[in-house]
């Protein structure tokens, strides 16, 4: 079988005209691209001929094409036509030439003009024909030929019947863009209409400028200073860029830097503005280090702008546009959202602003195209968008001098209600504790007066009834001292165990009674001497122990001082602590206030003194955590030795104590101490395990030298515990027994010595105190000689008392009369400064408030009689139920001398009459007594 033929054309002749063909289409092609652009026929006179669409344009990537090459018609076939009235090439930094051909129809040769816009290039060049139509012969416009007007104007002589192709070569450096207009001369040169319009938005764009100038320097807005640096970048830029300034031959050389500097200026305003105008820190964070970062970047970008290529410092500014563009516009739909004042204002605006600026950027870049009057289209946005800021700025300043005023009223009506508040309770504190000072003083009266016991314990109630009172009322009335003008902080030397022991002193008798025991423990390492303020600290102890007592129930109240376990210097460490507190007390105390009583009202006393001595508080109540309640103060300790102490220099080392408590916690804590003073320590919580220890101690022949026992023990008491030691006959080695009891339940003086006890000291006891008890009975020590009574004033002293109120005149009058002194009294100011002009007295005690004229104004009046006279200050106390410190320090102001708060007390007064009576030793202190 033959193979299938193949059919091949028998003539090649096709195939051989082929490149034949192709060449001859290519050369009608080039003839046809070769051919000139269609010309632009003149037939009436033109008015404003926008020609842009009859030219071509050539780019010249490598700036190697000259006139020849581009006249000779080699290069005509990549031309490309322009499309629109404004073109726009993107950013470029190479050559490009543009042509136009004009043809002639009318009568005779004419004149006309050819407007360049919308800018002049400094590095262009303009050529006509210089010969017959057809020429390839060009030449450079004569001087008479070519000017700067408001744009470039070439004027252009037109032959008639023939077309004309004239040649523009451009190097933008930058955004080429380029608009061809043929009219007349006359038209040419005369006012357009629309650069009245130019001028006007201009003009308003620059007078708001000024205005925020105006206002950032009188008010110190940062917010009106970027308004205003905005918009003088803005005029700046759109003058520049308008071809306001194109006659200006000089300035050609510094458009493309002024440009660039403006437009950076301008985005740095911009961000500096969006981010005050709508106070982004606090209602957009993340946008506000956004536009913070933008900002300074537009700020750094400048001096590397200027030594970059034009087209990529162009392009690198609008990127940065681009980026703050949106930014902003988000900030403004945040402040708007979040309804900040004039925020949705700032949103239109931000939108108004940010798209026709993103679009120049997107043209300028070559991304999109546009026909619009970029200039006059800037002009109008940011005219319309300033006058909006401008307003949104003087609303948001209206308001906030609508809310300062507001605030400055309310802050004035607060003060006013502050010191009616404080007038008030001082009022009242001084009605309450001038009766309170008769009750009491006359309790204390007769107290010293044979009574029965049933009576005695009449009065003690009575006594301690007004105790408490009067606490109540001076705690509230600290509060109110407290929460205007704080507290004053001295700085003295402190021992924490006196303080410790003048605080538990004083409730004793109420944890007693609520069957609360009270154990202090001072850690060893806690300096004998700090430096402090003790009347402040005693004060915060104080109202805690008061508080916590008060809200206890039956256990134990520790109270721990130790330094505080971070390692800082000088920070001492209090907190209250033990099975008293319930759990959840001290949550509702110091979190919710949810009991309003005293003990919330001790609670915020202490905490205002303690952040005044530049503490801290805390406290711990949470599911299953021990309550305890904390806080720490600064305590530097002193460098200078303390006093001499015989305790300290014979010490209890090697010698053996056995403690006998009930409490775990007190065993731990006596123990502690007793091996910090070298002391051999066993501790037993059962009587009969403590008989055991020493009845073996007793036959290894190793003694106790020491038992501390507790008095109220389950079991054994401690009395019956010092009776089976006494009468155990293998114990044949009496230690030094010493008890540890309540007030209520100390045994009697008879009872003690009976089964041989030594001491008995009242719980909770200091170590100080301990350590000298131990010395003392040990041998080692001699005991402490007793405290001398207190020196008696003079009874022929003549003492002036100054009081309107009754009751008070007996108190004072028979506090005198039991210290030996008859004194004179004055119903008034004005009696009291009649007497002491006429007698001489040794002290005049001075209420403060009373009628026809208060001790103030006597005080006053008698200081002047005596300097007019040349007499010695008479030494003048005052005694007022006020209490607070503006009274203290408005005493001392009018010429007393000390301040005596009311209830007095007889040991108080006592010391005052010797203070101020001795011979030469009067004072003027200005303490308070």
């Amino acid at each position: 079988m033959m193979p299938p033929r193949t059919f091949w054309p028998r003539n090649n002749t096709p195939a051989r005209w082929l490149p034949l063909i192709f060449g001859l289409l290519w050369l009608v092609a080039g003839r046809a691209w070769a051919a000139p652009p269609p010309p632009f026929v003149v037939n009436s006179e033109p008015d404003n001929a926008r020609i842009t669409i009859y030219s071509e344009y050539l780019p010249d990537p490598d700036n190697h094409y000259s006139l020849e090459d581009v006249v000779s018609g080699g290069l005509d076939h990549r031309f490309q036509p322009a499309s629109r009235f404004v073109e726009r090439l993107g950013l470029s930094n190479h050559d490009w030439w543009i042509r136009v051909s004009i043809h002639n129809e009318l009568s005779d040769q004419q004149r006309f003009a050819l407007v360049m816009a919308p800018r002049a290039y400094q590095d262009s060049q303009f050529y006509l024909p210089d010969g017959p139509p057809g020429t390839t012969r060009y030449r450079t416009p004569l001087p008479d030929e070519s000017f700067v007007h408001r744009y470039p104007i070439q004027v252009l002589d037109l032959p008639l019947g023939q077309p004309q192709v004239f040649y523009w070569r451009i190097n933008p450096h930058g955004e080429l863009v380029y608009s061809l207009t043929l009219t007349t001369m006359q038209k040419a040169l005369g006012d357009n209409p629309l650069y009245g319009v130019y001028w006007l938005l201009i003009g308003m764009l620059l007078a708001m400028s000024l205005y925020h100038l105006a206002l950032a320097l009188m008010r110190s807005a940062a917010s009106h200073g970027y308004h205003a640096l905005f918009g003088f970048c803005v005029v700046g830029l759109i003058v520049i860029g308008s071809g306001f300034l194109g006659h200006l031959d000089d300035l050609s050389s510094w458009n493309h830097p002024l440009r660039l500097t403006l437009l950076s200026g301008a985005l740095f305003a911009a961000c500096g503005a969006g981010r005050t105008f709508v106070d982004s820190r606090q209602h957009s964070p993340a946008l506000h280090y956004i536009l913070l970062v933008l900002g300074a970047l537009a700020l750094i970008q400048i001096p590397l702008l200027l030594i970059l290529p034009s087209p990529a410092a162009m392009g690198l500014c609008c990127i940065l546009v681009l980026l703050t563009a949106p930014c902003l516009i988000a900030l403004g739909y945040q402040a708007w959202h979040r309804e900040v004042p004039a925020g949705a204002l700032f949103f239109f605006t931000s939108i108004l602003v940010g798209v026709p600026v993103a679009i120049l950027c997107l043209v300028t870049l070559g991304l999109l195209h546009t026909g619009l009057d970029v200039p006059l289209t800037l002009l109008l946005v940011f005219t319309v968008a300033g006058t909006l800021q401008t307003a949104g700025l003087r609303l948001q300043h209206q308001r906030r001098q609508r809310l300062k005023a507001e605030q400055l009223r309310n802050q004035a009506v607060a003060e006013t209600v502050e010191t009616t508040r404080r007038e008030t309770l001082a009022r009242m504190g001084h009605d309450a504790r001038t009766p309170l000072s008769g009750i009491l003083g006359m309790a204390e009266l007769l107290d010293d007066t044979p009574l029965t016991p049933n009576q005695k314990e009449c009065v003690s109630a009575i006594h301690n009834a007004g105790e408490s009172l009067l606490k109540i009322i001076n705690d509230v009335l600290e509060y109110s001292q407290l929460s205007t003008s704080g507290a004053e902080i001295s700085h003295e030397a402190l021992d924490v165990h006196e303080l410790l022991v003048d605080a538990v002193d004083l409730f004793r008798e109420r944890a007693e009674e609520k069957q609360v025991e009270l154990i202090t423990h001072v850690h060893t390492n806690v300096p004998a001497r700090m430096e402090g303020d003790p009347g402040r600290l005693r004060q915060v102890l104080t109202n805690l122990i008061g508080a916590f007592i008060r809200q206890a129930q039956h256990g134990e109240l520790i109270i721990d001082v130790s330094l505080e376990p971070t390692g800082q210097a000088g920070q001492v460490r209090f907190e209250f602590s033990g099975t008293a507190l319930r759990a959840g007390t001290l949550h509702d105390l110091r979190e919710n206030g949810a009991r309003q009583d005293s003990s919330t009202l001790n609670l915020a006393i202490a905490e205002q003194l303690v952040e005044a001595m530049s503490g801290r508080c805390g406290h711990r109540d949470g599911h299953n955590q021990e309550p305890a309640y904390w806080f720490i103060v600064p305590l530097s300790a002193l460098d200078d030795p303390a006093p001499d102490n015989p305790a300290d220099r014979v010490p209890l080392l090697g010698r053996s104590m056995l403690v006998v408590d009930d409490s775990t916690t007190v065993t731990r804590v006596i123990r502690h101490l007793a091996l910090s003073w070298g002391m051999r320590v066993t501790a037993s919580n059962d009587p009969r395990e403590a008989l055991a220890s020493l009845r073996t101690q007793a036959n290894i022949n190793e003694p106790y030298d020491v038992v501390l026992l507790d008095h109220q023990m389950p079991g054994m008491t401690g009395v019956q515990l010092a009776a089976r030691i006494h009468e155990d006959p293998v114990i044949t080695h009496s230690p030094v027994l010493i008890m540890l009891t309540g007030i209520s339940s100390s045994p009697t003086d008879v009872d003690a010595r009976n089964v041989s006890i030594h001491r008995v000291l009242t719980k909770p006891v200091s170590a100080p105190r301990l350590k000298q008890v131990l010395s003392e009975e040990l041998g080692l020590q001699r005991p402490s000689a007793p405290r001398q009574r207190s020196e008696s004033p003079d009874p022929g002293l003549q003492v002036l008392v100054v009081e309107d109120h009754k009751l008070s005149q007996k108190v004072i009058r028979g506090m005198l009369n039991k210290l030996g002194i008859t004194p004179e009294l004055a119903a008034n100011g004005l009696e009291a400064l009649h007497r002491a002009t006429q007698k001489r007295y040794d002290l005049i005690l001075m209420d403060c408030e009373m009628p026809e004229m208060d001790g103030f104004e006597a005080t006053r009046r008698i200081r002047a009689h005596e300097r007019e006279n040349g007499l010695v200050a008479v030494p003048i106390v005052a005694l007022t139920a006020h209490i607070l410190r503006e009274h203290r320090e408005r005493s001392l102001a009018s010429g007393m001398n000390a301040h005596i708060p009311k209830p007095v007390e007889l040991n108080v007064l006592r010391d005052v009459l010797i203070r101020f009576t001795r011979r030469g030793q009067v004072e003027e202190s200005g303490e308070e007594t």
